[in-house]
């Protein structure tokens, strides 16, 4: 009879022994970084930053972030921190979640030269060109050209004004779309349009073919995109309640839905450019962090029925500023990394609602109840309803 090979020394134990021994190498490596970061803490005067247990190799903490990670975090913020920060490992990246007013405004106002860059961004690199835009471009010298661009030749206070014709033509147009009707629009001198601006300061700019595109795209992506999700979900809750379409004030209703249903529920993170102070902890230089806005704009302690769609709290006069001035509202972000297009979101979706409560009933389909409605989200790029929104129109004006 042949001997036979003891189960320790068979292959198949061998080929376990060897795909055991890079797992408690990494396990070990993971140790002492951890071990490394607390003592480094330590040494700066620092107090390490509150983080969940349960960290696991390879992946840290992202088998506790679920399908709706804003969701996920505000509750891991509430459970593991203090309420304001929270430090995870996502993968190999280390991420900072700010989940409070206070802790937003030490980073988006009192460090905001520390955390003004955005890290790497592999989506970027494929469709940018590398972050050869506004929105994703790390805090240097392109950037601030880039941005003096859009702010002073496309989203201009001025520029925006001179657009409202516009927006009412295309206001009146959809109108007409909705009663099934054509209609044109008069021939007259027009406002260029961003393309001509852009292709005008090509040259003052030094700006390249990729350039132009890459900011054109963050003009239609973050502009169109989150419009539409805005005007969606205040025409939802709007139908929830309908006693408050015959009070419209679409300014105070468009602010009170971007609090509710922000499009981008986490702000696009930044990128702590040094060792920084906050609030006694020490956060590392090379850090994303992640603003939170969606759980912000929930805060039971900044506001009152936090859960509940109420216009009427933005018309008093002294109701918090969405311009990054009052860090318990931060649809649009702060400080220098603040979304450019502030104004001309704001315009576009007010003349688009007043005109659609203003010449409309609206009803829903098929006998369908206002508790029947599903405000349920999805998470992708941008926050937006989970199922379509479908009204029935009854012509007004």
């Amino acid at each position: 009879m042949a001997a036979q090979t003891p189960l320790l020394l068979s292959p198949q134990a061998l080929l376990l022994y060897l795909l055991l021994i890079p797992v408690l190498l990494l396990l070990r490596a993971t140790n002492r970084r951890s071990a490394g970061e607390r003592a480094a803490a330590d040494n700066h005067g620092g107090r390490p930053l509150p983080s969940p247990p349960n960290k696991l190799p390879l992946i840290g903490h992202l088998h506790l972030v679920g399908p709706d990670p804003h969701v996920s975090l505000a509750a891991l913020a509430a459970k593991h921190g203090d309420g304001s920060l929270l430090l995870l490992r996502l993968g190999q990246t280390r991420a900072l979640v700010v989940s409070s007013p206070r802790a937003a405004e030490a980073v988006l106002r009192t460090h905001d030269h520390v955390f003004a860059s955005r890290p790497p961004n592999a989506l970027a690199d494929a469709l940018l060109d590398g972050g050869a835009d506004v929105a994703f471009a790390p805090y240097g010298e392109f950037w601030r050209q880039a941005r003096r661009l859009v702010i002073t030749h496309l989203l201009s206070a001025r520029k925006v004004h001179s657009l409202r014709r516009g927006r009412e033509e295309e206001a009146r147009l959809v109108m007409a779309k909705i009663q099934g009707a054509a209609a044109a629009g008069a021939q007259e001198d027009q406002e260029a349009d961003f393309v001509d601006v852009l292709l005008s300061l090509q040259e003052e700019y030094s700006l390249t073919r990729q350039h132009t595109k890459s900011i054109l795209m963050d003009m239609f992506v973050a502009g169109t995109d989150t419009s539409y999700i805005v005007l969606e979900c205040a025409m939802a809750e709007l139908m929830r309640k309908p006693n408050l379409m015959a009070k419209l004030q679409a300014e105070a209703v468009v602010k009170e839905t971007l609090r509710l249903h922000p499009p981008a529920p986490l702000l696009l993170p930044h990128l702590s450019m040094a060792e920084c102070d906050i609030g006694g902890y020490k956060v590392p230089a090379e850090t994303r962090v992640i603003v939170n806005a969606w759980a912000l704009g929930r805060d039971p302690g900044s506001w009152e029925a936090a859960d509940e769609f109420m216009p009427e709290r933005f018309v008093d006069v002294v109701s918090p500023d969405f311009k990054g001035r009052d860090f318990q509202f931060l649809p649009f972000g702060a400080g220098r990394r603040i979304c450019p297009g502030i104004n001309f979101g704001m315009a576009s979706v007010e003349i688009m609602l007043a005109n659609l409560v203003y010449c409309y009933d609206w009803e829903l389909p098929d006998g369908m109840r206002q508790e029947d409605l599903d405000m349920t989200s999805v998470f992708g790029m941008t926050m937006r309803r989970k199922e379509k929104l479908f009204l029935v129109p009854r012509t007004r004006c």
